[in-house]
């Protein structure tokens, strides 16, 4: 009966979004609520006062950082949009890339990994799906291919991550993050194969496009793999996702179909410039981020933060687009009414995580799988990982939710702590990108939020079928290392 009441708030939501298309905020409330009901009367889910008390606290705390990040998000997005400089940017990149293929690949494994390893929780996004949109795609399309970018979750936000897994388990971070490139490259294929359908672009010219997809993955991982050895596994998603994006422009130039004069729209550019400068500054150079530290109230960092660099590159640009400057008034109004859609419903499912967490719903269900599973317990190990990053949008969350309970459970089984580790890491990574917390965010950035169901639908497949996959990768490792 315990096993039923510790899955019960996680089916419940699940079903309320993808059965009954009920929005992620209703889905995320009624979890909470099942979650509290469950934890206030079932004698081995009761939480105490404090315990309560931790957990609230910890969904503020995530919730601040995660809501700091969507208000300079949405306000960037809501004056680039009036400004016209998204439309801009987008007939610019076109101009370079003007084969859709390629300029479709390039955004999925270049610029959305680029942003998401600068910044994390879904800024890759932020970038990617209006700027999609600019391109002529739907809403909805733009918001899925924007959630496919999510490929490379590991080395998110400088791999914290992998860097959180690494100091849990005793495993390098170097050999972590090597290990997630062996383990992700399956979820790397299947985000840009779901990419390329959600764009259509497979009709006609499969061979090729075929093609062209493994020569990208390929790319990204070689760049990952040469960066995590070179210059480290924090760093190894921005060297790749730039690398990824000269290749694209490498490949116009000599195939001949980037030869447009399209100046660069220095007006709408100068803002993302300035971001990645901002924040590659204050995260490469120590005594630059630890001055920006120095304005911490308690454990935030208001200043250090990206959020931060997001609101001050949505000023500039204010200041350089003129058509932004005439409609101040629905620049706010579009913005904080999107800010507060979107970081109620990622509360509230960070809430329900947390409330799993602290009263023992999650161990309760990792328990029973390696009960279930005895020495085979390695190949449900990245399907535990997942339902971390689903449940919490976040691989660092995952890590710190599961890795303990999963090392232990590699001790039990005789399974080698390097595998489990990366197992845990990879798996809580690839299922990020249909947790409802980024399914959330990228509805709110395309204006769509009834499509929410619509893209959990279309999400969560490709996230199941990329769990899979790494575990029988796990599974082969384990046995060619045996």
């Amino acid at each position: 009966m315990s096993l039923l009441f510790a899955v019960l708030p996680v089916a419940v939501s699940c079903l309320l979004i993808l059965v009954w298309r009920k929005s992620a905020l209703f889905a995320a409330i009624a979890g909470v609520v099942l979650a509290g009901i469950i934890s206030l009367l079932w004698p081995d889910f009761r939480l105490a006062a404090s315990g309560w008390q931790v957990a609230l606290t910890e969904t503020a705390v995530h919730t601040l950082n995660v809501g700091y990040i969507l208000l300079g998000g949405v306000f960037l997005y809501q004056v680039m949009r009036a400004g016209d400089g998204l439309a801009a940017i987008a007939d610019w990149v076109k101009s370079r890339l003007t084969n859709q293929l390629h300029c479709l690949l390039a955004i999925v494994y270049g610029v959305s990994v680029f942003f998401e390893s600068a910044t994390g929780f879904g800024v890759g996004i932020l970038v990617s799906a209006p700027l999609l949109m600019a391109m002529g795609y739907t809403p909805v399309n733009a918001a899925l291919i924007a959630l496919f970018g999510q490929c490379a979750v590991p080395w998110g936000a400088l791999a914290i991550g992998t860097v959180i897994g690494s100091e849990m388990s005793n495993v390098s971070t170097q050999q972590l993050g090597l290990l997630a490139i062996v383990m992700g490259l399956p979820f790397m294929a299947m985000c840009g194969a779901a990419a390329l359908k959600v764009a259509g672009l497979w009709q006609g010219q499969g061979v090729t496009t075929l093609k062209w997809l493994v020569i990208y993955v390929l790319v990204l991982c070689v760049a990952l793999l040469m960066s995590t050895v070179l210059v480290g596994t924090e760093l190894a998603g921005c060297v790749a996702g730039v690398l990824v994006v000269c290749f694209a422009m490498v490949v116009g130039r000599l195939q001949g179909w980037a030869t447009s004069t399209i100046a660069a729209p220095v007006s709408a550019l100068t803002p993302f410039v300035i971001l990645v400068v901002c924040l590659m500054l204050s995260r490469l150079i120590t005594p630059v981020g630890d001055w920006l530290n120095g304005f911490s109230i308690n454990t935030f960092a208001p200043v250090y933060h990206a959020g931060f660099w997001l609101l001050a590159s949505a000023v500039i640009a204010f200041l350089l687009l003129p058509a932004s400057r005439h409609q101040p008034l629905q620049i706010i109004t579009g913005a904080l009414v999107q800010w507060s859609k979107a970081t109620l419903g990622v509360a509230c499912f960070l809430l329900l995580g947390h409330l799993m967490k602290h009263s023992g719903m999650s161990i309760a269900l990792a328990t029973a799988v390696s009960d279930w599973s005895g020495s085979y317990y390695l190949a449900f190990a990245p399907l535990l990982g997942a339902l971390g990053g689903f449940l919490t949008a976040s691989n660092t969350s995952s890590n710190a939710l599961f890795m303990d309970f999963q090392l232990q459970a590699a001790s039990k089984a005789g399974i080698p702590h390097e595998l489990m580790a990366a197992a845990q890491n990879a798996g809580g990574s690839n299922a990020t990108l249909a947790s409802p917390g980024r399914v959330i965010f990228a509805a709110s950035m395309v204006g769509s939020t009834h499509a929410e169901s619509d893209l959990l639908r279309r999400v969560l497949p490709v996230a199941i079928a990329g769990a899979l996959a790494t575990s029988l990768l796990v599974l082969l490792l384990w046995q060619v290392g045996g």
